[in-house]
């Protein structure tokens, strides 16, 4: 299930500031004003967040300009989740509280809507990421740069599955608590000769990270692809990377 949220401010120029860090304390504060024992739950010690979520600053952002207008979608696929972040969006609301602030300036919610709900029934899905994904190979070192970062390409797709597989199966077990063999397959998306993905360095708690966006076909179980879709691809989804939205069910 996801939720689009929409604010409203004023448009600034952007500072080359890290402001991951803005939105993933708006979600501490929307949960806290929910339940202080799901807040703690979560957020008391570093682990996989049940939700994904990106933020979307305006078609001017490129031009590193924030727009008056903007927005981020929250999707979990775990139901006591989203109502606790319902439940509280709505005491933000009640208690005016309902605003984020970006480079000093306050943005605040003007209208929260329920996405329609998308079923997967195809083993192959072309998908689109809604900002970023980012996947690390687990044989690496996290300070080496190059390789704990693993970008899509025909040269390492074998390497590439292998990881990812890796990673899904990781996610489902705490997640779900279930031990699966994900057995999914990545392919490369090409159009006019051009594969459509596009390597990305973000900034990101005073260092960077490498990540990809574009398109790209998932092929595997049907429930495996709803959970990426619901839970988000790769890894660092509950500091909004990872969310995919469905182009084609094949």
């Amino acid at each position: 299930m996801r939720f689009k949220l929409i604010f409203e401010g004023e448009k600034i120029d952007y500072k080359k500031e890290e402001i991951r860090s803005n939105f993933i304390s708006f979600l501490k504060k929307t949960f806290q004003k929910s339940s202080e024992e799901i807040y703690n739950s979560l957020f008391s010690s570093k682990k996989l967040k049940p939700y994904v979520y990106s933020p979307f600053l305006g078609e001017e952002f490129k031009r590193n300009v924030i727009g008056s207008q903007i927005s981020f979608i929250f999707s979990s696929g775990d139901n006591k989740i989203i109502s606790f972040f319902w439940n509280g969006i709505l005491q933000l609301r009640k208690e005016k509280e309902d605003n984020i602030i970006l480079n000093g300036k306050k943005f605040f919610l003007k209208d929260i809507k329920l996405l329609p709900e998308k079923k997967i029934n195809s083993k192959k899905v072309l998908f689109k990421t809604v900002g970023i994904s980012v996947m690390t190979d687990p044989e690496s070192s996290p300070s080496d740069f190059k390789n704990w970062y693993i970008i899509p390409e025909k040269e390492n797709l074998e390497k590439f599955n292998e990881i990812m597989n890796k990673r899904v199966k990781q996610k489902y077990k705490v997640l779900k608590n279930i031990e699966i063999e994900p057995e999914l397959k990545f392919f490369l998306y090409e159009k006019d000769n051009k594969i459509m993905i596009d390597e990305t360095i973000v900034p990101l708690f005073g260092g960077f990270i490498r990540g990809f966006r574009g398109y790209f076909f998932l092929e595997g179980d049907p429930e495996i692809l709803k959970f990426l879709y619901d839970y988000g691809f790769g890894v660092r989804t509950g500091q909004g990377f990872g969310l995919l939205e469905i182009v084609k069910q094949l």
